[in-house]
């Protein structure tokens, strides 16, 4: 290098940054390439305009934060490689990048940034060009980009940063190591830069505790809003907007195939509706509702998957429907579709007022059941558990809750499990039924015994499990072979938990509604209802954060644990043709007609015109 180049190459350095906003650097400069691209090729901030404003506010003075509160599929990832990228081309500083997890670092590195970069010249040579850049960090003129996991208390408290990028808050530990919430140590790295820039993006968890959500609230909360066609006036788009026709049919397990063939968006004001296409491409804005948070330089955006480019009316009104009646999903298509937080449904169910509605059955078995299964808790002294009948929709039927006393590793206990696992319970019409799966608490002290006799049982379909206490996450979310040669299903019990206590809150007979018999012998006590409802939610603050915390109501939980895996051992049976199971067991199969009315009541809490505390 000659001195002329040398001294053009420092002046640059104290050169102020250029005027050009993000979106026009992007126009001018972004390259779109990877495997996980929708759309390779020349960037277009107009494919998607509800872009322009977010990415705008990092190269905009006097705005500090921008927190984007969005559904999956709005190509937030993308706008934060923009200002990335503008950042290092045009104003460069020390800069921290934040994922959940190492792994989502490394993998965000090797398959959207670095790609980005050797795809856009005015940012190959600066960042290429000899400067010893990593994986985990990205050096150049002016500066540099470390990334890490918020897991990392090292990473998140080492030198001072200018701009901080936070990628899925949502998803962060509770605690960084023993150093506290993740989030407010990467923010205190930035308290030393008077123009600090600070973006922070995610899908929403739950509503009590969710990061994302909190710093949208102390944001301008803006929404973006298209104009009607018809009466002029700007309006969000959301659910309780979406008017579309759906038919109803059952697959062999019974359960409800939904397909959408018409999905329309009405105007809140005039009622009037638009195609799905004119919807997006119609004139829109921003419209913050609480701009005074713009004084402090802290813009909130929130989206939905209604607007994006890269969703489907239909589909996402078929995602609705597929997940309406079970918690579980219903939380899924709340986060990832609407980009909303989910708030769980508290248990509505009373101890005393299921005790005081167990009904008489006319046989062991009464009609609607057409799977049994079981679930068992071990325990030191004893088993304890019960079978439960299941018949459409998750309908179920308490059939017997007992206790064998003994020792997991004693025989005689066994042999008394034999005993129910090989029963046949009776129907009203003399037809019978054995249990079709079994699922057996595996933890405690009794590891090896379980599964030793449970791989002895295997025939029988009795599973030994484990739980993780994880509140997120698919029920069944992984399975191990045991030294025995058997499948061993690990549970997210929490998961499973709050489908009981929704369930046990449903109050009237239909889908996922539980009944009682009110036989004493069948074991249906008050003991038995108090140890079913006897665990709750709390959000409890931990290290300045606060975290959904599971506490008992009353010490027995022996029943909600039975319960659940009772549930568990029925959601996971795939191959029972529930068809020709009523068709044997009953005679005949009851067929509703298909549904086909259009539109649906809007899901609780989604209120147009923006978020509603």
């Amino acid at each position: 290098m000659n001195l002329a180049e040398l001294g053009r190459k420092t002046l640059e350095l104290f050169r102020p940054p250029s005027d050009e906003s993000v979106s026009e650097w992007a126009d001018h400069n972004r390259i779109i390439v990877g495997k996980s691209a929708p759309e390779p090729g020349p960037w277009h901030t107009d494919r998607a305009p509800y872009q322009r404003e977010i990415m705008d506010s990092f190269s905009r003075r006097g705005i500090h934060d921008i927190v984007v509160m969005s559904s999956a599929q709005v190509g937030k990832t993308d706008m934060m490689l923009n200002m990335i990228g503008r950042m290092i081309d045009l104003d460069p500083g020390p800069s921290l990048l934040v994922f959940p997890a190492e792994d989502d670092t490394d993998n965000f590195s090797k398959e959207r940034l670095s790609p980005t970069i050797e795809a856009t010249p005015v940012l190959r040579e600066k960042v290429f060009g000899g400067s010893g850049s990593t994986i985990r960090q990205k050096n150049f003129p002016g500066g540099f980009l470390s990334m890490t996991g918020a897991i990392s208390p090292g990473g998140l408290k080492s030198r001072p940063i200018q701009n901080l990028f936070c990628d899925e808050v949502d998803g962060y530990p509770a605690s960084a190591g023993v150093e506290g919430d993740p989030l407010s140590l990467a923010k205190k790295r930035t308290q030393n830069f008077a123009f600090a820039k600070r973006v922070f993006t995610s899908t929403p968890t739950v509503k009590q505790t969710s990061r994302i959500y909190k710093e949208f609230l102390r944001g301008t909360q803006e929404e973006w809003e298209i104009q009607c066609a018809h009466c002029g006036e700007y309006s969000q788009i959301v659910f309780d907007d979406i008017r579309f026709t759906k038919t109803v049919t059952a697959d062999i397990n019974g359960n409800k195939e939904y397909e959408v063939t018409d999905a329309v968006w009405r105007c809140p004001n005039c009622q009037k509706t638009m195609q799905e296409h004119e919807a997006k491409r119609a004139p829109a804005k921003w419209v913050a509702y609480n701009p005074k948070a713009l004084q402090r330089g802290v813009r909130s955006f929130h989206l939905n998957a209604f607007v994006s480019p890269w969703s489907s009316w239909k589909e996402l009104c078929k995602k609705f429907l597929d997940s309406k009646d079970d918690p579980e999903m219903l939380k899924t298509f709340y986060n990832l579709e609407l980009g909303l937080p989910f708030e769980h449904k508290e248990a509505t169910a009373v101890p005393d007022q299921l005790y005081a509605r167990r009904e008489h059955y006319e046989a062991e078995i009464p009609d609607g059941v057409l799977v049994l299964t079981m679930g068992i808790d071990t325990q030191d002294n004893r088993l304890e558990y019960e079978v439960r009948g299941w018949g459409r929709e998750e309908e179920s039927w308490g059939i017997q809750y007992g206790v064998i006393p003994g020792r997991a590793d004693e025989e005689s206990t066994w042999e008394a499990l034999d005993e129910v696992l090989d029963r046949e319970w009776k129907l009203k019409n003399g037809r019978k039924l054995k249990l079709s799966a079994a699922f057996m608490d595996a933890g405690g002290h009794f590891y090896d015994a379980v599964t030793e006799h449970c791989a002895a049982r295997r025939l029988k379909r009795l599973y030994p499990i484990r739980g993780d206490n994880k509140d997120d996450g698919p029920l069944m979310h992984k399975a191990k072979k045991t030294k025995n040669g058997l499948t061993a299903f690990f549970l997210n019990v929490y998961v499973g938990k709050r489908a009981i206590l929704y369930n046990a809150g449903v109050p009237i007979p239909g889908p996922r509604y539980m009944h009682f018999p009110d036989n004493e012998n069948a074991g249906y006590d008050e003991f038995y209802f108090r140890g079913l409802i006897s665990e709750m939610v709390k959000p409890v603050k931990k290290r300045g954060v606060y975290v959904e915390e599971w506490t008992k109501i009353y010490e027995r939980n022996e029943p909600l644990d039975c319960c659940n895996y009772a549930r568990c051992a029925f959601k996971g049976l795939k191959s029972i043709d529930l068809d020709a199971r009523e068709e044997r067991l009953y005679g005949s199969v009851k067929i509703k007609p298909a549904d086909t009315n259009g539109g649906i009541k809007k899901p609780k809490g989604l209120i147009s015109g923006g978020i509603k505390v």
